[in-house]
């Protein structure tokens, strides 16, 4: 019983991890798309952050530490796995009609 409760809480962590990569992209893809690519430096740090955190803390705590690294890495990869699909439509929706009017927005550097 003990390792179930290890695995939630690191799979919690996981998750709660993986919103706010999700939360940061979504924000600089909103501000500015080529800064997206840029910010994967800061994901990679939150999300080996945690499993560091884990790996290191797991002997302090009263459950076994191979439950709490699996349930740290299913916790980041699913819900990521999810959020991904969410941005990738998010980047794929066809702008809105405002946006196609504007000229400044125009592509195509002027070509006739």
């Amino acid at each position: 019983m003990e390792m179930i409760a290890g695995f939630l809480i690191a799979a919690a962590a996981g998750c709660a991890v993986a919103a706010v990569n999700y939360r940061l992209t979504k924000r600089a893809m909103e501000k500015n798309g080529a800064f997206a690519g840029a910010l994967s430096a800061v994901r990679m740090l939150l999300s080996a952050g945690l499993l560091a955190g884990v790996y290191f803390l797991a002997p302090h705590t009263p459950w076994d530490r191979t439950g709490m690294l699996v349930g740290a890495a299913l916790g980041l990869t699913v819900p990521m796995f999810l959020f991904t699909i969410l941005l990738v439509r998010r980047a794929n929706a066809p702008k809105s009609a405002e946006d196609e009017t504007d000229p400044e927005n125009k592509q195509g550097g002027g070509r006739s």
